[in-house]
């Protein structure tokens, strides 16, 4: 029936990318009613506050500022969500990283207003992506929340991200990387008459990130903002990589590089706390190469972009004890997860992990 639906949500209602584009902040907050409740992390709020506070002194605006520094939980989105309505807000303003903007995506989806979000990394594109991804305050993952439209504004200002620590640099590159590898998963796509017209669109534009980033990397990581390529590895990053997650099924969760950082934060939890989400999905990426039975070369060069970042090669590096009976659960957990059930695939998974022992 036609009620059983889902539409398909990619991309954002704006999307800004340049130098200088934190002007325009302001003026965006004043199209949705001009009444801002800002939230950001203990540094990048004070980062974009301090960015637009000439253009906050000429405006006619009114805002809130909260500092966010727990975890990304729906607790908290509800109460954000109850602080902007108590105070008449008319939008949300995210401003950082993954878990603080993916907290004020939930809070706009319990309050119905609109969010610009104001990445201060690309370490995830969770600043134009339709989903959040929740945790619990253990730092768990919980269930993810789809948002009922898209996010509204993304403003991202090559000179506020360019402030990051390469290390975020790093992480976002794989993390993006990653969706290749977890495209093709368990599929023989040679053309689009191989699959559905979206599968053959999210893996086009997979192959399109890859390739992007496999030969921009290290440019990118030994120059940061100073790269050739910086601005569109921002655009790669940010909105593109969340397109590819919009065309995959259900919430954006593809296969087994985004399984493995599902169970170390369910699993391995306090071990691997420090950890960011991209270098714990860059491990899964070795491991899904390794399943897709990808070339060996192929695979040495994504290990040695990896090794040159100082990102994590392997179970160890994530502080994973890797004992007999956790890398049995680590294996049934990616294979329940990533619907691996045949002898050979399991077959396959189990020298896929032994790889990165």
């Amino acid at each position: 029936m036609i009620n059983d639906i889902s539409p398909l949500k990619v991309g954002c209602g704006k999307f800004f990318h340049g130098k200088g584009v934190i002007d325009l902040l302001v003026p965006e907050i004043q199209r949705f009613g001009g009444r801002a409740l800002f939230i950001g992390g203990p540094t990048t709020l004070d980062l974009v506050m301090n960015s637009i506070s000439d253009k906050l002194k000429e405006s006619s605006i009114s805002y809130i500022q909260y500092k966010h520094t727990k975890q990304c939980t729906t607790e908290w989105a509800h109460k954000y969500a109850a602080i902007a309505h108590e105070n008449a807000c008319t939008v949300l303003v995210a401003c950082g990283g993954g878990k603080c903007i993916d907290t004020v995506k939930c809070a706009s989806y319990y309050s119905d207003l609109p969010i610009i979000t104001v990445p201060t990394s690309i370490a995830t594109c969770v600043a134009s992506s339709m989903v959040a991804i929740m945790y619990d305050e253990m730092g768990r993952r919980g269930p993810a929340i789809t948002l009922k439209k898209e996010v509204d504004v993304c403003i991202a200002d090559d000179n506020l991200i360019g402030t990051a620590p390469r290390r975020l640099l790093a992480a976002g590159i794989l993390d993006s990387i990653a969706k290749l590898p977890e495209s093709i998963h368990q599929k023989n796509v040679s053309s689009y008459n191989d699959c559905t017209l979206r599968e053959y669109i999210q893996i086009i534009n997979a192959k399109g990130i890859y390739e992007f980033l496999v030969n921009e990397a290290r440019d990118l990581y030994a120059n940061g903002r100073e790269a050739k390529r910086f601005n569109d590895c921002i655009l790669t990053n940010l909105l593109h990589t969340s397109i590819v997650s919009g065309f995959a099924d259900g919430s954006g969760q593809l296969a087994i590089a985004h399984a493995t950082y599902d169970f170390m934060r369910n699993y391995n939890t306090k071990r691997c706390a420090s950890f960011l989400h991209g270098e714990i999905v860059a491990v899964g990426v070795l491991i899904q190469m390794a399943f897709n039975q990808d070339a060996p070369e192929e695979i040495d060069n994504i290990r040695n972009l990896m090794k040159l970042m100082d990102i994590p090669l392997d179970l160890k590096s994530i502080n994973f004890d890797c004992s007999e009976s956790n890398i049995k659960l680590f294996t049934e957990v990616l294979a329940t997860v990533s619907k691996i059930t045949t002898k050979a695939e399991l077959d396959l998974l189990a020298k896929a992990i032994k790889s990165v022992i």
